[in-house]
C-alpha cells in the first residue's frame, strides 16, 4: 500500500512539474526558460526538479510528449471503423480540428515551430510525437479501407499526410496566426466534413 501511495505521489509530482512548465515555456519559450524558474514556480527547490527530469531539455521533451498525448492523442484513440469512409474520416477531423484549435494548443504548436528553427532536435521530438503517429493512425485505417473496396489509395502512408493536410486547412493557420476568434464547433464540423469528402472523392474507387 505505501509503495502504491509513493506512486502516485511522485505521479501527481511529476504532473505538476510539467503543468508549470507549459506555462513557463509558453510564456518564456524554450530558449529563455530556466530550471530554476520553473523550480521557483513549483515551490521547491531545483533539486528536487533534477530528480524528475535531468535537464531542461528533457523536461522540454516530456512537455511535448503530454501535450501531444493529451490533446491530439486523444482525437486517434477511438477506433477507426464503419462502411462509410467520409463518416469516419469526418468524425476523425472533427475530433483533430477541436483539439487544435484552442489557444493552449495553437500558442504550443507556435512555440514548437519557433523553437524548431533553433533546435531541429524539438521539432523532431514534436513530429514523432504527434503528427508521425497520427499518419501512422490514419494510413493504417486506409489500408483496412482499401482491402475492404472501400478506397482505391496507392500509397497509404502519403495519402495519410495529404488528409491531415486537409484537415488543419486554412482554420488552423489562422488560429496560430490568430487572425480569426476561437471556431464554434458548427464551423469545425463543417470543416471536418468537407475535408473528409473532398479526401474520399479523391480516393474513391471507379465503381464509386
Amino acid at each position: 500500500m505505501n509503495e502504491k501511495r509513493a506512486r502516485y505521489a511522485r505521479g501527481t509530482r511529476r504532473e505538476a512539474i510539467l503543468g508549470i512548465a507549459q506555462e513557463v515555456f509558453s510564456a518564456e519559450g524554450y530558449a529563455a526558460a530556466s530550471m530554476s524558474h520553473i523550480a521557483s514556480r513549483l515551490g521547491g527547490s531545483k533539486g528536487t526538479l533534477y530528480n524528475y527530469f535531468k535537464s531542461k531539455e528533457e523536461l522540454f521533451a516530456a512537455h511535448v510528449q503530454h501535450q501531444c498525448d493529451c490533446k491530439v492523442g486523444a482525437a486517434f484513440a477511438p477506433p477507426l471503423e464503419g462502411d462509410n469512409p467520409v463518416e469516419v474520416l469526418a468524425g476523425l477531423a472533427e475530433r483533430v480540428l477541436t483539439a487544435i484549435v484552442t489557444v493552449e494548443a495553437a500558442t504550443f504548436y507556435s512555440l514548437i515551430v519557433s523553437e524548431a528553427q533553433r533546435n531541429p532536435a524539438i521539432g523532431r521530438h514534436f513530429y514523432d510525437s504527434g503528427p508521425r503517429k497520427g499518419i501512422a493512425c490514419v494510413a493504417e485505417y486506409l489500408a483496412r479501407a482499401q482491402a475492404e473496396g472501400q478506397l482505391q489509395v496507392d500509397d497509404c502512408d502519403l495519402a495519410a499526410e495529404e488528409f491531415l493536410s486537409l484537415v488543419h486547412g486554412g482554420l488552423h493557420w489562422k488560429r496560430v496566426l490568430n487572425v480569426v476568434p476561437n471556431p464554434t464547433q458548427e464551423q469545425i464540423r463543417t470543416q471536418a466534413r468537407r475535408a473528409a469528402a473532398i479526401f474520399v472523392r479523391a480516393y474513391s474507387p471507379p465503381s464509386r
